[in-house]
This record gives structure tokens, C-alpha cells and sequence, in this order.
């Protein structure tokens, strides 16, 4: 066969370039080698022969992926139909290695291609989500893989598939910082306006939201800078970079927007938890710890001033009429259980005022003395369940109420961390994926397990400048 040179746009070829291309193929053909065109029609009857048809896709998985396509102009449709088309794809059930390899590229090709187009339409919000999903159903997919000290041939292709599922999550959320985040993090209360919705829940959501997917985009790039330092030193410090610059842009969202010191919601401990987590790998406590202190203090606030304090909630409807009473049957409905307030007390132990403390366990007693406050940690089953968004699993530790005091509830927790060993048995806690499994769990709306987020030793010195409280 001779050697064919295409040359490939997803568009047309200006009429300017057609006659030096012409001219170009006419001088420089032979009998070993021609030269072919592959305009953007040509493409696209690639994608309608080939992508959609039966060839690679089994008629159900075919049904999702182009209705995915479809509506990248949606968000959650789009979310949702590609969630359904990468479950067909990567089912639960046991395959032999070929069937495994050949799904796992079959799901990242259509990922990618749903990328594309949502690139094209500047829907920016789809494509950060999907890359996301596609990282935790590819490791689901191979997570049972046993580790060995020579890698099969096998393990070396996972491996390698599950480098192009990461680095396609790195790629599609750096597009999506960049035009989100980076140009506006730094201007006061740009983000929160860019929400475009008279409803202060709306700000709120969205801007939690945000900070807990730079939270986590910084959290990879720390560990991978760290764990190339010697293989790749070059990547390894442009890793740093990322990181460090994204710790700037945390502190200048927090700074901005104020919405940030008072969550609406007692699940938004997540991406507080993910920025406690990222700050201690990071020894960059000291930036965040105000945020934290004013957090409490107008979490705690807003129960006595029955105006927006964080609830159990997750309804949209629910949120939008919170509060709807005053009365303490309501709100003991609004705060029957709670994991943000046990942690915020717990990091007010560090660097708060005694005061501040007396004064957040006070209102919390006075406003809510019947809130069930808890965490939450893995449990044998998580591991099998966590990565495709099921959530009926693992165990809720209570009896972490401000009013028994620190020492009580440090002895609870110490007890809980020694007691509760799954999550060091999960297979991406045991290879080194912290971050994966914080993926997971702010994807799914779990809260962090204190065993993550737990202060190692008391924090001195705390800086008021970043973020100032």
C-alpha cells in the first residue's frame, strides 16, 4: 500500500491556501506517496460511519452517546446522558482483560469526543463534570487489577488508559479555570455577580461549587508534583506552579466573595474539608484558618438570626424557601443531623479565640440542641459502591455535639480513626490516590472522613491577611 499523507481540519480549507496545496500534492505525489484532504464534511462522515455506528458501540451505549452529543448545550441533560452511556459501557460485571481494555478506550474516545463538541459550544460546566465522571468509572472499571512488581503487558495498558483518563480531567479543567476562574478570582465580587440570579442560594451553591473543583484540581497537581520530583523534575515543577498559583486564586475567590464565610448548606463541609486537606499538604494552614474561624462565627450567627443558616437540605425548592419558620420545630427539621458544625468546631481549636469557641458552642445548644452532629467514614462496602454514586454505605460516628467539649469529642474522634480502617483497605487509598477518592466524594456530595481533615498538631501564629476574616 502506498504511504497516504492527510491533511485534517474540522473545518474548510480558505480558497487562498487551495492553490498552494494543489500545487504542492500535483509536484510532490509519486507512486509511494499521495496526499488526501480530510475537511470537516469528511470528518463528520468518519464520526456518522464510524463513532456512531454499530462498529464500536452497542446499540443502547450508541442511544446515550448521541443524545449526550446532542445536548451539550445542557448541562445536566448532557451529565446525565453521558453518566448513562458510560455505565452501559463499563458495567459492573466481570470481564476478561481484552473485553476491559477494549470498553475503557471505546468510553475514552466517546469522552473525549463529547468534550470536543461541549468545547465548541462553550459549554465549559460539561465538560468539567464528565471528565470527572469518566476518572471514577475508569478506576472503578480496573480497580481490582492486582498491583505486581513486573507489570504485565495487561497492567501496563491499564496503566497507561488510566494516565489518558487523568489527563484528560487535567486538561478539560484547566480550559475550564481558565476562563472561569482565573480572569475574575482576583476582582471583588465578580464571580458571585456572574451568577446572574437575584437569589442569594444561587450565589451561594454556585461559588461553593467552585471552590471545591479548585480545591480538588490543586490537590492533583500537588500530588503529582510531588511524586515526579525525581523522574520528570521539569514537569514536576511546573506541577508546583499549578499548585501554588491555585492556592493564590483560593484565597483571592475566598477574599471576593463573601457569599464564601456562610454556607447555606451543612454539606458545603466538603469543600471546606477539601481546602483543610489541601492546606496541610500544602503547610499552608495559616491562609486558610481565618476563613474557617469567620465561618463558624457566621454559621452560628445566622441560626440566632434565623437568616440563611446551613441545613440538611438538598432540594433546590427547599433551599430557596430556607428558612421558611422560625419556629424550633422547623428548624430542628432544617438541622436534624449535621457534619459542618462538629468540624468547624474542631478546627476553631486552633489559632480561635477562647471566646469565639464558648460563643459558637453557646448559640449551637441555645438554637439546635436536638441537631445529631456527626461524621461520616468508609466502611467494607465502600470501596464496591463509592465510585459510581451510590451513597447507602458507610458508618456515621455521632455524639459529636460543641457542648460535650473538645476533649470528649477528640477522644470520640481519635477512637472513630482507629476503629474505622476501611478507607486505608481502598484500592485507591492503598496505591496513593487520595485525591481520587476526594473526588469521589465531592462528586457525590459524601462528606470527607475526619481521618483527612483532622489537624496534626496545633496551629500557631495564625496570619489575618489571607484570607482576612
Amino acid at each position: 500500500m502506498p504511504i497516504k499523507i492527510c491533511l485534517c481540519m474540522g473545518g474548510e480549507l480558505k480558497e487562498t491556501v487551495e492553490g498552494n496545496w494543489a500545487g504542492f500534492t500535483q509536484k510532490n505525489a509519486t507512486s509511494e506517496v499521495c496526499f488526501e484532504l480530510w475537511n470537516g464534511d469528511r470528518l463528520a462522515g468518519f464520526m456518522e460511519k464510524s463513532l456512531l455506528a454499530r462498529e464500536l458501540l452497542d446499540e443502547a451505549a450508541r442511544r446515550h452517546f448521541q443524545k449526550a452529543l446532542a445536548m451539550v448545550n445542557e448541562p445536566e441533560a448532557c451529565y446525565e446522558y453521558t453518566r448513562s452511556f458510560v455505565a452501559i459501557v463499563l458495567p459492573q460485571e466481570d470481564m476478561d482483560d481484552k473485553e476491559r481494555l477494549l470498553r475503557l478506550r471505546q468510553a475514552y474516545i466517546c469522552l473525549h469526543a463529547i468534550c470536543a463538541w461541549a468545547i465548541e459550544a462553550k459549554s465549559l460546566d460539561v465538560i468539567y463534570r464528565i471528565s470527572e465522571l469518566g476518572l471514577l468509572f475508569c478506576w472503578d472499571a480496573m480497580r481490582e487489577e492486582p498491583v505486581e512488581t513486573k507489570p504485565s503487558k495487561h497492567q501496563s495498558a491499564l496503566t497507561a488508559i488510566l494516565d489518558q483518563y487523568v489527563r484528560l480531567y487535567l486538561m478539560m479543567s484547566e480550559l475550564y479555570f481558565e476562563k472561569v476562574l482565573y480572569p475574575h478570582a482576583g476582582t471583588l465580587h465578580a464571580l458571585t455577580v456572574s451568577v446572574k440570579s437575584r437569589e442569594a442560594v444561587d450565589a451561594n451553591l454556585a461559588m461553593f461549587d467552585l471552590l471545591g473543583r479548585a480545591a480538588i484540581r490543586a490537590i492533583w497537581t500537588d500530588l503529582f508534583g510531588k511524586a515526579l520530583s525525581e523522574a520528570n523534575p521539569e514537569f514536576a515543577r511546573s506541577l508546583s506552579e499549578q499548585t501554588m498559583k491555585m492556592l493564590d486564586m483560593l484565597v483571592a475567590l475566598i477574599n471576593n466573595n463573601p457569599t464564601l464565610g456562610s454556607p447555606f448548606k451543612d454539606d458545603h463541609m466538603i469543600e471546606s474539608a477539601l481546602i483543610m486537606y489541601l492546606a496541610q499538604q500544602t503547610s499552608s494552614e495559616n491562609r486558610f484558618i481565618p476563613w474557617l474561624h469567620e465561618m463558624a462565627q457566621n454559621t452560628s450567627f445566622a441560626l440566632l438570626t434565623n437568616s440563611s443558616y446551613p441545613t440538611c437540605f438538598r432540594d433546590y425548592n427547599d433551599l430557596l424557601a430556607h428558612p421558611a419558620s422560625s419556629d424550633q420545630g422547623y428548624r430542628d427539621e432544617a438541622c436534624v443531623g449535621s457534619v459542618l458544625f462538629p468540624y468547624l468546631f474542631v478546627l476553631l481549636q486552633y489559632g480561635a479565640e477562647q471566646s469565639l469557641i464558648d460563643v459558637f458552642s453557646g448559640r449551637l445548644s441555645q438554637m439546635i440542641p436536638d441537631c445529631t452532629h456527626q461524621a461520616w467514614f468508609p466502611d467494607a462496602e465502600t470501596d464496591q459502591k463509592i465510585w459510581r454514586g451510590d451513597t447507602y454505605h458507610g458508618i456515621c460516628v455521632t455524639g459529636l455535639s460543641p457542648s460535650r467539649g473538645y476533649e470528649k469529642i477528640a477522644d470520640t474522634l481519635n477512637l472513630a480513626i482507629k476503629e474505622c480502617v476501611a478507607i486505608f483497605e481502598m484500592t485507591a487509598i492503598k496505591r496513593g490516590l487520595v485525591p481520587l477518592f476526594l473526588t469521589a466524594c465531592r462528586h457525590y456530595r459524601l462528606p470527607i472522613p475526619p481521618t483527612l481533615w483532622i489537624p496534626p498538631q496545633s496551629i500557631t501564629d495564625v496570619s489575618q491577611d489571607e484570607p482576612h476574616s
